[in-house]
């Protein structure tokens, strides 16, 4: 994608959906700071119809030892985006449960677009729900599938992508997305010639401060179509472990 590609996505405030989507799926190995792995995970991407409009479905199924849980855990994730004239989230749905069997969490986020509202609820076990309603604006993100839709998004260094991030606190932060340059990174399913993206949040007039948080990046291959390879960052938004997220093996 040129300049004039990312002109579109300058005026539009929302990543351009490609005239075709392949199927995409793949794994992935995450590691602590310290070089241990922490959890991994499969997952994949397809395309649908929800109320007779194009969309994409992004799936994971995972496990291991992640932020909230003091012991290993399993999950599993369905992130549904529209996929007409940019991505937006629709539905979010993920449960976490013991390495029993036993239901620990299940967190849900529903986009009215229409309304420019979200709804979150999250459900921990013996407690009771905590639901919240939030305004977004139309070029909200969710860490949810993320990966799988900013390798449709290839800025250049002179005009930084701008967008909003929902977090699973849940808090709304203006972000931008800026590329970094190219890089060589080695990973189990290749050696890949690749695009860093950097996402940078903007904090208001605590933006002086902004430094002091962790950075976070994303590596999409320089070939079309620009597949995901490599993540850094926290875990699971502001506050969570830093990792390193790559790929273990693709198909596609």
């Amino acid at each position: 994608m040129g300049r004039a590609i990312w002109l579109l996505f300058l005026f539009a405030d929302l990543i351009k959906v490609p005239a075709t989507i392949a199927p995409y799926s793949g794994a992935s190995n995450v590691f602590s700071k310290n070089g241990s792995v922490r959890w991994t995970a499969d997952w994949a991407m397809e395309t649908l119809q929800v109320q007779g409009k194009r969309a994409v479905r992004i799936t994971e199924r995972g496990s291991g030892r992640i932020s909230e849980f003091p012991q290993d855990v399993r999950w599993s994730l369905e992130a549904t985006w529209r996929a007409e004239d940019g991505f937006q989230p629709l539905d979010v749905e993920k449960t976490i449960s013991a390495s029993d069997g036993r239901r620990l969490v299940v967190e849900r986020k529903h986009f009215d677009h229409d309304k420019g509202i979200v709804r979150f609820e999250r459900q921990t076990l013996d407690e009771r729900p905590e639901i919240k309603s939030l305004a977004v604006p139309p070029d909200t993100l969710v860490i949810e599938g993320i990966a799988g839709v900013l390798r449709f998004l290839q800025p250049d260094e002179g005009h930084p992508f701008s967008a909003h991030l929902l977090t699973n606190e849940p808090r709304l932060y203006s972000v931008t997305f800026e590329l970094r340059g190219k890089e060589r990174v080695k990973t189990p399913a290749g050696d890949f010639e690749c695009y860093k993206l950097e996402l940078v949040p903007h904090l208001g007039i605590l933006n002086t401060f902004r430094y002091f948080f962790p950075k976070t990046f994303f590596w999409y291959t320089v070939a079309p179509p620009h597949y995901w390879i490599r993540y850094e960052g926290p875990e699971n938004g502001p506050g969570t472990p830093q990792v390193v997220m790559e790929l273990s093996h693709g198909d596609h």
